[in-house]
């Protein structure tokens, strides 16, 4: 006679998707750097704790770009830890839905003075994450670090945002990735702090640089002059123009 086995109440039946599913290899992280200073040093820290990490740049079109390339670069090899990976650079152009963003066209950048929400880009995190993720799928990394501050409360630097975006990972291409966000609550004086002994010079957080040299004028190079005068920290950033004297909180 045939013995039927209860089927357990939690079980479920196999599904065609879960021949995709993608295993991650331990011990590897990916990490979306700008080559600004929060992620260069997030960047820095996560690779001294250890493991194969990849530093990733993606090129959507903004103005700046290529000096900010560079710089990672320069700060990627200067960090001379051999577990940290060449940087990969990644495409996703922005300049068909975004081409008149002052991001892109590098004119009407937010001045010195200018409120830090007026460094916001529409779906900058979203974009970054989404070609990030495929990247991450393909070289069966789980686990992915970006660098927002307490300043970015954007609506795609919230945490049920991405907690949101890895289950949608999960399910659209079967990587069960990590989203981490290290930095997250911390200011750019803490970032200052936490990358002492970094070369912190070959950074840049400028939206109108000449290779390492920051405008000194625009909102992001406030945001760094600012960051280091509340860590107390001398500054060797080479600015153009002198920075102002500090801006009234908005």
């Amino acid at each position: 006679m045939t013995r039927f086995i209860p089927m357990a109440r939690n079980h479920k039946p196999p599904s065609p998707a879960d021949d995709y599913l993608i295993q991650p290899e331990p011990g590897r992280i990916a990490v979306l750097a700008s080559g600004g200073m929060d992620s260069s040093v997030m960047l820095g820290w996560i690779a001294r704790r250890g493991g194969a990490v990849f530093p990733v740049y993606i090129r959507a079109g903004l103005s700046w770009e290529r000096d900010e390339l560079a710089a990672l670069r320069r700060f990627a090899r200067a960090l001379k830890l051999p577990n940290l990976e060449r940087v990969t650079a990644l495409k996703i152009p922005m300049g068909d839905v975004a081409g008149d963003h002052w991001s892109v066209t590098g004119r009407n950048v937010p001045g010195y003075h200018a409120a830090l929400s007026s460094n916001y880009i529409l779906g900058r995190n979203f974009t970054l994450l989404a070609k990030a993720a495929i990247f991450c799928a393909r070289n069966r990394i789980g686990e992915i670090a970006m660098a927002p501050l307490e300043s970015n409360p954007f609506p795609d630097a919230r945490p049920e945002f991405f907690r949101a975006f890895a289950r949608a990972v999960e399910l659209g291409v079967g990587l069960p990735l990590k989203i981490l966000t290290p930095f997250a609550g911390m200011s750019k004086a803490d970032v200052v702090r936490r990358g002492a002994g970094m070369p912190l010079e070959l950074t840049l957080s400028c939206a109108r640089p000449r290779g390492l040299a920051h405008c000194g004028a625009c909102t992001k190079c406030a945001e760094r002059v600012q960051g280091f005068r509340a860590a107390g920290v001398s500054d060797p950033t080479p600015y153009a123009r002198a920075p102002a004297r500090p801006r009234a909180a908005h």
